[in-house]
C-alpha cells in the first residue's frame, strides 16, 4: 500500500495497495487489489470527496466448512466480493466545536457465497460455495461534542441485501431466495 499526492496542495490523494493470502488447506490464492482515492477542492468549505473501490475475501473458518450433515469441506474457497463505495465528509464549527458530517453509498457483488440458516440457536452452513449476492445501501452521519467533550455521533442508513442459492436442491429446508 502506498499514499500518493497528485499536486502541491495536496487536493488529491491517491492510496492504492494489494492483499496476498495462500491457503494450503484447499491451495487456493487469493490476491486482493484496492484502491482509494480523496480528493480536496479548494473552496472556502472543509469538504473531501472520495471513492474506494477492491476485491476482497474472507477465507473459511472450521465452522464455515461443516457442512448441514457434520462433514468438513477442506476445498470450501474463501467468499468474495467486489466493492464501490463513494462518500464525502464535511468538516465545520457548531457551537463553538467542531463537526462532521459524513455520506457514502456503496455496492457489493458477492460470489463463493457459504450460505446458513438458524436452527434455533445454532448456525448451519452449507459447507459449500452455493451462493451469490449483492448489497448496497447509504449512510449519512453526523460526529461531533453533542454534549461538550464526549464525542458521539448520530446516524441513519438504509441498505439492500439479497443472495440466490446456486444448489438449491442440495440443502434441505432452504428456499432458492432468501
Amino acid at each position: 500500500q502506498d499514499n500518493m499526492h497528485f499536486d502541491s496542495a495536496g487536493r488529491f490523494t491517491a492510496t492504492p495497495g494489494v492483499g496476498f493470502n495462500y491457503s494450503f488447506l484447499n491451495n487456493e490464492l487469493v490476491i486482493s487489489p484496492r484502491l482509494q482515492m480523496a480528493y480536496k477542492p479548494i473552496w472556502e468549505r472543509d469538504i473531501v470527496f472520495k471513492f474506494s473501490t477492491g476485491l476482497y475475501a474472507q477465507p473459511p473458518f472450521y465452522r464455515e466448512m461443516r457442512d448441514l450433515e457434520g462433514g468438513v469441506n477442506t476445498q470450501l474457497k474463501a467468499q468474495k466480493s467486489y466493492q464501490v463505495v463513494l462518500g464525502t465528509d464535511y468538516n465545520f464549527k457548531m457551537y463553538n466545536r467542531p463537526f462532521k458530517v459524513t455520506a457514502e453509498t456503496y455496492y457489493k457483488d458477492l460470489w463463493d457465497l457459504d450460505p446458513y440458516r438458524y436452527d434455533n440457536i445454532r448456525i448451519r452452513y452449507t459447507g459449500k460455495n452455493d451462493a451469490i449476492g449483492y448489497i448496497y445501501g447509504g449512510e449519512l452521519r453526523i460526529y461531533g461534542d453533542l454534549v461538550k467533550d464526549a464525542t458521539s455521533w448520530i446516524s441513519i442508513g438504509l441498505m439492500k441485501a439479497e443472495q440466490k442459492i446456486t444448489d438449491s436442491g442440495s440443502i434441505p429446508g432452504y428456499s432458492k431466495y432468501f
